[in-house]
């Protein structure tokens, strides 16, 4: 089956993902969060458990929140006016910039941290949306699980390849007088990598939809804002994109859970170094790969719905394995079963949106989607964040806690029709 575009389109869209997953994997799960609790937030200074929450609780969540007042409106003026790829590059652009500030955040500089994090995090998750909503432009619905799953395998090898820069650069820096340099480089090595690795995407990624003329009357936000109004007078066309999207909403809580404090879970309760840690996250970023690969297949052939409940069951026996697990023998057999849930997960769910969305509103369902993601991404971490610093710093309470997120998300796709959804998205199409 052809795609609708060209190999060389796709491929540059897959290096939008390879370049952006070293902010991901760098500076929101590997080293700079860690980095972030134990050195910026010193427990010794400022008490156990307050830099957990104010990474899970306070930076992660304003950043998110500043993605739910602003994607579905971004996504919808980025549809009227045919700027989708502009869009996508001023958010490139923030994030590399704030993300290379983090370089001169050290020891007790809580605020500028925070305010650095929530920018840079903002700037990635808007971009985030933006690349996703080319994808119903770029695949057919018979190849959109593989494509989807490309790119993600793509990204996860980013983070790997950034990764093991940075850790390069931790283990040659060890000795250097000052402890913090070699982490705080990993910001600027981080900022770099995304700089360079997504230009293929900025070259080769086509803008299709020409700019509609603005009605008299209206400015770009009002525009938005009529286009929102629109979607929800034809919210029976769109049923089961939004019964998709709510419970994506509530799995995904769980996966940012794990995607933000997984790296902090090993070094406080099971005792990882910095070093085997990264080692750890290496792998992970291997099996997701792979999960996201062969899972774009499996979308393809047997649907996105069946796809994804395979993945959730796979993340409850990750998360009652967390609970359970004492050694890090354990612990690195349960990550890389994460890891293949990880990576297809965040696939599927991608391309789910994809075949339920109408091209003409694929910036703004991505939005859609990119606020429901972030509405769990403060649901997820902030309820993790508060458990831990409730029971004391008991860690092992908390990510247990977080099955329940994955069992209701069961339920949920349970009630999804995949087949409804691709009619419905259709229909809606059909008359424009």
């Amino acid at each position: 089956m052809k795609s609708k575009s060209s190999k060389k389109e796709i491929f540059g869209w897959c290096m939008f993902d390879f370049a952006n997953s070293a902010y991901t994997t760098i500076i929101i799960t590997a080293i700079f969060n860690a980095y972030f609790v134990s050195v910026i937030a010193d427990a010794a200074i400022y008490g156990k458990g307050f830099g957990e929450f104010l990474w899970g609780s306070v930076a992660i969540p304003v950043s998110y929140f500043l993605i739910i007042l602003t994607a579905p409106l971004f996504g919808a003026i980025a549809d009227f006016t045919g700027s989708k790829k502009k869009f996508l590059f001023l958010s490139y652009i923030f994030c590399v910039i704030f993300t290379a500030l983090l370089f001169f955040v050290k020891e007790g500089d809580l605020i500028p941290a925070i305010i650095m994090i929530i920018l840079s995090n903002f700037a990635f998750a808007s971009g985030e949306n933006f690349t996703s909503s080319f994808l119903p432009e770029l695949a057919t619905k018979e190849n959109m699980g593989k494509i989807s799953g490309y790119a993600w395998a793509f990204g996860y090898w980013g983070g790997l390849i950034s990764l093991g820069i940075c850790l390069t650069v931790i283990i040659l820096m060890k000795d250097t007088i000052d402890k913090t340099l070699p982490i705080r480089l990993t910001t600027l090595i981080t900022a770099g990598f995304f700089g360079l690795s997504a230009i293929p995407a900025f070259l080769w990624l086509k803008e299709r939809k020409a700019r509609e003329e603005l009605p008299e009357g209206y400015s770009l936000f009002s525009i938005g804002f009529k286009r929102l109004n629109d979607t929800y007078k034809n919210l029976k066309y769109f049923k089961e994109l939004f019964k998709f999207l709510i419970t994506f909403m509530i799995f995904n809580s769980g996966v940012m859970v794990v995607i933000t404090f997984a790296a902090i879970y090993a070094i406080n309760v099971l005792n990882f170094t910095m070093e085997e840690n990264i080692f750890l996250i290496i792998i992970v970023n291997v099996t997701a790969s792979i999960g996201a690969f062969i899972f774009g297949f499996v979308q393809d052939k047997t649907g996105s719905k069946t796809a994804i409940l395979i993945t959730l069951n796979l993340w409850l026996i990750t998360i009652i394995w967390a609970y359970f697990t004492s050694t890090k023998e354990s612990f690195w057999m349960l990550a890389n079963v994460a890891g293949l849930a990880l990576g297809s997960t965040q696939s599927a769910s991608r391309a789910m949106v994809g075949l339920l969305s109408p091209e003409s509103k694929s910036g703004e369902f991505f939005g859609f989607w990119g606020l429901a993601a972030k509405i769990g991404s403060i649901i997820g971490p902030g309820t993790f964040g508060i458990l831990t610093l409730a029971s004391g710093g008991n860690q092992r309470f908390a990510i247990l806690a977080t099955g329940i997120f994955f069992a209701a998300g069961i339920i949920g796709m349970l009630f999804c029709s995949e087949k409804k959804g691709i009619l419905s998205a259709k229909t809606f199409e059909k008359r424009l």
